[in-house]
């Protein structure tokens, strides 16, 4: 039964991972098909999202749901966060793909670990391991790779998709690491609630939805909702769903799979192609992340190895990357 519970906990992991990369390909898609900016398309996903998953904190935490409000500082805590981990996160994220692609902004979004191993040491005034300096420059090498396709001189996208690439990475980073105090106190729905609803708030005064700018027309519209429900509401209440059943250090390790998802899928679908270069530079940074990640969650690592024993003997399979 606690195995089972287990597979479920991951595969709802890997079904939220999925969503978060049909999310970026659809954003695309709005970009490139439909001409929408990104600067719009973040202002309807955050406040619609935002709307949905207050609704959500309402319905569970509705007698403790003002509480981050009362206190200055947790109040200031939930502004910076919604600015930084939930504005700048998404709008980074989707500007990358409007200026390249999904799969460059999201390999660069999936060097975030990189950012918090910097800070980390830094904090700490400890120089890290030569492991792990091996491997952060690998992961830099890799992004080079890929961000030039090997012609150093040059770069293969625009600077400005780079730099908002990179500051997509050091946003995840930063989302990842400073809300942990609010976190502990008021619980993941309550800060991500009230940090979208900052969000929205933000990139609406950035950009009201209501200055539409792209066709609209039936198809565009059913894109639109699949970045605003499928790949934010949804996939992030389903995130959360499995933490009823593995530990977050696991569903962190297989929302992994969303860079090689986004990869296959605009390989598929807007046929993009990448050069020998790129494929070593994409396997330089996510083989240099994952090994990072996995200093981190070793335990979870080597349940998965050994679990995959007994998946295959329930007859199901599991790539693991």
């Amino acid at each position: 039964m606690k195995e089972k519970m287990k597979l479920q906990g991951m595969l709802l992991a890997g079904l939220a991972s999925s969503l978060w990369s049909i999310s970026g390909i659809s954003g695309e898609i709005l970009f490139k098909k439909y001409n929408f900016s990104s600067d719009w398309l973040v202002s309807i996903r955050t406040l619609i999202s935002g709307i949905l998953l207050f609704m959500v904190v309402i319905f569970i935490e509705k007698k403790s749901i003002l509480k981050p409000l009362k206190n200055k500082k947790d109040f200031i805590g939930i502004i910076l966060f919604g600015t930084a981990g939930m504005y700048l996160v998404q709008y980074t994220y989707f500007k990358t793909i409007e200026l390249s692609n999904v799969s460059f902004s999201t390999i660069l979004q999936f060097t975030a670990p990189f950012f918090i191993f910097i800070y980390e040491s830094i904090k700490n005034r400890k120089i890290p391991a030569v492991s792990t300096l091996l491997l952060l420059s690998m992961t830099v090498l890799g992004v080079v790779f890929i961000a030039t396709k090997g012609k150093i001189s040059s770069l293969s996208v625009s600077s400005e998709a780079l730099l908002l690439g990179l500051i997509s990475a050091i946003m995840i980073a930063f989302y990842s690491i400073y809300p942990k105090r609010l976190l502990k106190k008021y619980g993941s729905i309550t800060v991500v609630g009230w940090g979208m609803i900052v969000g929205s708030i933000i990139s609406n005064i950035v950009h009201p939805i209501w200055k539409i700018q792209g066709d609209v027309n039936s198809k565009s519209i059913i894109q639109v909702a699949i970045v605003v429900i499928l790949g934010t509401s949804i996939a992030y209440l389903i995130y959360i769903t499995s933490l009823n059943y593995i530990s977050s250090s696991l569903a962190g390790i297989l929302t992994a799979f969303e860079p090689v998802l986004a990869a296959v899928l605009s390989v598929v679908i807007f046929g993009l192609r990448f050069s020998f270069v790129e494929l070593i530079g994409f396997i330089l940074v996510f083989v240099s992340i994952f090994i990072l990640e996995k200093r981190l969650w070793y335990k979870d690592l080597l349940w998965i190895l050994n679990y995959n024993k007994f998946v295959i003997q329930m007859g199901l399979s599991i790539s693991i990357i």
